[in-house]
């Protein structure tokens, strides 16, 4: 009796998991399908943006500007763009072996996400900041990240600066990533601009104003914030992805055990009918 007890008291705790799983899965679905319309929709701007700062880079030396000088003194700053809750399979996991393995171990860290920040600590590197983002960021959230990094490399501390995040593919696919967000290169102006669809294909001459110098000075700090931006935004449609995929899985595999811990309760249930019918039959012959 106390077997089938115990059956039964697993099978509802197993039952309850599943309706929390469901649940889950249902609203990662929901965040999912938004972040990832903004992850879509935001690479189609930072191309535009990226062909318009491609046309101006030409037109000056890249040297006018602090945000495209190549330095050789001051340290790396890596960005690792991580999730502040869990549940969401590997996708933490698999951002830090990439991040472990290809950025200097003596560089500083700043965590968006405050998952791998303890995990990082622990492995020895220096995690100077930590930021989270809610899935609607706002200025507020935002402007101490800009403001860090920004400040940061103009001032010299940081040579280069390194984003590591979980590039959005589709639902089933995330691939860690690694962006070398500044100094801005002609290169990387060249590959983003080609990264859609709206590539401009126009040839000529283009009237100015103010100067060239004076529109990249202006521009160029739009094209980081929101590189970065889009950055997190990638790591978020790749988080409510991947949360949506393993809660799908955990329901899965709860249904899966519910049918097999059913299946032994009715055979324990059968085995103990079984035992009383032979109890009574043998109380019965014995009493004949």
């Amino acid at each position: 009796m106390a077997n089938l007890r115990d059956i039964k008291r697993r099978i509802k705790s197993v039952r309850n998991t599943s309706q929390i799983t469901k649940a889950m899965q249902m609203v990662a679905s929901a965040k999912m399908r938004r972040a990832q319309d903004l992850a879509l929709r935001g690479r189609a701007y930072i191309s535009a943006l990226a062909n318009v700062l491609q046309h101006l880079s030409v037109s000056i030396e890249q040297a006018g500007t602090s945000l495209m000088q190549q330095r050789e003194h001051g340290k790396t700053l890596v960005i690792v763009v991580n999730t502040d809750k869990g549940l969401c399979g590997a996708l933490n996991a698999n951002l830090l072996r990439e991040t472990i393995l290809k950025t200097p171990q003596d560089a500083d860290y700043m965590c968006i996400g405050a998952k791998l920040s303890p995990t990082l600590q622990r492995l020895g590197r220096n995690v100077r900041f930590t930021f989270s983002v809610s899935d609607n960021m706002t200025d507020v959230e935002l402007k101490p990240i800009f403001e860090a990094l920004r400040r940061g490399f103009e001032d010299g501390t940081y040579n280069r600066v390194l984003v590591t995040y979980q590039k959005f593919v589709n639902v089933m696919v995330q691939r860690p990533n690694i962006h070398e967000l500044l100094p801005v290169t002609a290169a990387e102006l060249m590959e983003v601009a080609s990264m859609d669809d709206i590539a401009d294909t126009q040839e000529g001459n283009f009237l100015l104003e103010p100067t060239p110098a004076d529109l990249l000075a202006s521009i160029l700090p739009l094209y980081v914030s929101n590189m970065l931006v889009q950055l997190i935004l990638e790591g978020k449609a790749s988080e409510q992805s991947a949360r949506m995929v393993a809660m799908k899985s955990a329901t899965e595999n709860a249904r899966n055990l519910i049918a097999e811990l059913t299946l032994d309760y009715n055979k324990a249930r059968q085995t103990q009918i079984t035992n009383e019918l032979l109890e009574i039959t043998t109380a019965t012959r014995a009493m004949e």
